[in-house]
């Protein structure tokens, strides 16, 4: 097991193909396609059903370095009955990460929160004062959530309905100072896009994570990506077991 763990994680660092081969593979239409998917309600009219145990077959017959977005679709589908509910997102307080983004950044810097879900993450940094806010989810109905809880933090950020791969790759060189990134983000981007790669350069300072670095489907070696992008680390309260522990950890762009 272990043994498996560490060839996928020096796999999906290192192993993949270029930028230039996922935007060519994934178009336009697959990120619509991924975007508009609705939870089946059979006889509902406008609905989606989810793909087909055909489709996830011919899925698995690629290669692994195939580029692919179908890892967005439980988010992009996800709603009060299924393993993502939104409403499990609003909590009562900021977590670590959002404590060290707070303590480390001023608060005219801009923010961009990578998966804000149902918006409680943003909404603590509006309620302490931070009002140049962005945001991307695929989940829809979460987005819905997020306007209703809070719909004052909705009406001052920018909140997009977006797959991370298309959101970062419209998003100008330095597009804001800090991003941040909080649970099971990252590590279900399929490692045929370069996500810490677009990270870095979408980000002008700084880059905080709460990530599993060799858990969930596609582990990677986040330090050596980020430093080999320009990005050092600055503080990390990494856990022994990468497998199964969340690390916290924050970028700086190295001068």
């Amino acid at each position: 097991m272990a043994g498996n763990v560490r060839f996928r994680t020096f796999r999906n660092t290192y192993l993949m193909g270029p930028k230039a081969l996922f935007t060519a593979v994934v178009s336009q239409s697959d990120f619509t396609e991924t975007l508009s998917l609705m939870e089946p309600k059979p006889g509902s009219p406008g609905s989606r059903t989810a793909p087909s145990s055909l489709r996830r077959v011919v899925r698995r017959l690629r290669p692994w370095f195939w580029p692919t977005i179908a890892d967005a679709e439980p988010w992009a589908t996800a709603s009060e009955d299924t393993w993502y509910a939104p409403s499990a997102y609003i909590i009562p307080e900021p977590g670590p990460l959002l404590v060290r983004l707070m303590e480390t950044t001023p608060t005219d810097a801009s923010i961009l929160d990578l998966g804000c879900n149902s918006g409680a993450n943003l909404n603590f940094l509006f309620q302490a004062g931070y009002r140049r806010l962005h945001g991307v989810d695929a989940g829809g109905r979460a987005l819905e959530l997020f306007a209703a809880t809070f719909p004052d933090t909705w009406s001052a950020a920018d909140v997009r309905h977006d797959l991370f791969q298309h959101y970062l790759l419209n998003c100008p060189d330095g597009f804001v100072d800090v991003l941040h990134s909080n649970g099971a983000t990252l590590e279900l981007v399929h490692p045929s896009f370069p996500i810490v790669a677009e990270i870095c350069r979408v980000s002008r300072d700084a880059v905080f994570l709460d990530i599993l670095e060799r858990g969930h489907a596609y582990p990677r070696k986040y330090i050596e990506q980020f430093r080999s992008h320009g990005f050092e680390l600055v503080y990390c309260d990494r856990p022994l077991d990468l497998v199964n522990g969340s690390s916290v950890l924050h970028f700086r762009r190295m001068p």
